[in-house]
């Protein structure tokens, strides 16, 4: 099919992307205004006109007829001409569900990992990764239908399911005799949201709720395995924050400073523990759909939210289990008191 001698507002956005200087203007360009540039490949048979109404006003008409006059400029223009010098070649992103799992065969052999919030999202994306690369998995959820799914559909890996709550400190003593006296990483995932509240308009029960699942539980579990892994003089700990862990304009008043406190945790750990051998860090995932459908996993509020992901929910969740396992496992051996960002770019915009 022969590329377009121009481009338009009404071309498909299939022939942007197809056109070597179309496909340079709309990635370096329209990117700049949405991290989820992959986004694009699931709407190749729609005219670039619809972005407006996709990005729900955030890609303005008036910016397209600019980017549609850069792009016809540059078309003009002669091969080398020094004006286009300063850009780069920019080829199409891959798409949205092209990514696979890296599996690292044995990385996890011969170690037991817990992880909480174990039965859904990124949390039971943590526990699949961490099993298929060899690893014996305590999985803790509090939802008992959740968790006999989860082991009913991976009986081939050595999971072993415990329904608890982690902020009780009677399941969490019963967490830690399930994991017989070693425990070599822990990855605390399980956490709730809070309705995106204000905060004269919080009321007792919801700051409790969120505090005690979100804060109380990863410090009733972490006080409870960290002597397990004093005991061995090595551990690697990964808590579950959010962006409103770092600023104030995500959730609401609850869930942002149960947040906070998460990652100041997390440092405080990092620090007292560090010469004994055990890792503290934490990961900052974007906003999943997973998290969405559920009460666990780290979920976006009332600010800034990130631009539409046509990515499968299975696959945004391991994409964030990714750098989990990596944090977990004995390649991040010299990595502790990170807060590592796991979110596409978009906690830098």
């Amino acid at each position: 099919m022969p590329e377009p001698a121009h481009l338009g507002i009404d071309s498909l956005i299939g022939d942007w992307l197809d056109h070597p200087t179309g496909r340079t203007v709309l990635i370096d360009l329209l990117a700049r205004r949405s991290p989820d540039a992959r986004a694009l490949y699931a709407m190749r048979m729609l005219p670039l006109s619809a972005l407006v109404t996709v990005s729900g006003g955030v890609v303005t008409t008036d910016y397209l007829h600019l980017m549609v006059q850069a792009a016809n400029k540059l078309i003009d223009l002669k091969p080398g001409h020094s004006a286009t010098a300063h850009l780069f070649p920019s080829a199409a992103p891959p798409a949205p569900n092209d990514w696979e799992e890296p599996i690292v065969e044995g990385r996890f052999h011969g170690k037991t990992v817990v992880v909480s919030g174990a039965a859904s999202g990124i949390g039971r994306a943590t526990v699949l990764r961490v099993a298929r690369e060899g690893g014996h998995v305590l999985a803790i959820d509090l939802s008992t239908l959740r968790m006999e799914a989860l082991l009913e559909e991976n009986p081939e890996l050595d999971i072993t399911g415990v329904v608890a709550d982690i902020s009780n400190q009677e399941d969490v003593n019963k967490i830690a005799v399930q994991a017989r006296g070693r425990v070599d990483g822990l990855a605390v995932v399980a956490g709730i949201a809070d309705n995106m509240v204000a905060l004269h308009e919080v009321e007792d029960e919801l700051w409790e709720s969120v505090f005690r699942i979100n804060v109380d539980g990863p410090f009733r579990l972490s006080r409870a395995i960290i002597p397990l892994m004093l005991a061995r003089g090595s551990g690697s700990i990964v808590n579950v924050s959010s962006q409103a862990g770092l600023r104030g304009s995500i959730a609401g008043a609850a869930y942002t400073a149960s947040k906070h406190a998460v990652i100041g945790l997390t440092r405080s750990a990092a620090y007292i523990y560090s010469p004994r051998g055990i890792r503290v860090n934490a990961v900052i995932p974007r906003p999943t759909r997973s998290a969405l459908e559920s009460n666990y996993g780290s979920l976006g509020g009332a600010g800034p939210l990130p631009s539409p992901t046509f990515t499968s929910p299975e696959i945004e969740s391991a994409q964030v289990a990714s750098p989990m396992t990596y944090l977990l496992s004995d390649d991040a051996a010299n990595v502790t008191g990170a807060i590592l960002p796991a979110d596409e770019g978009w906690g830098v915009a």
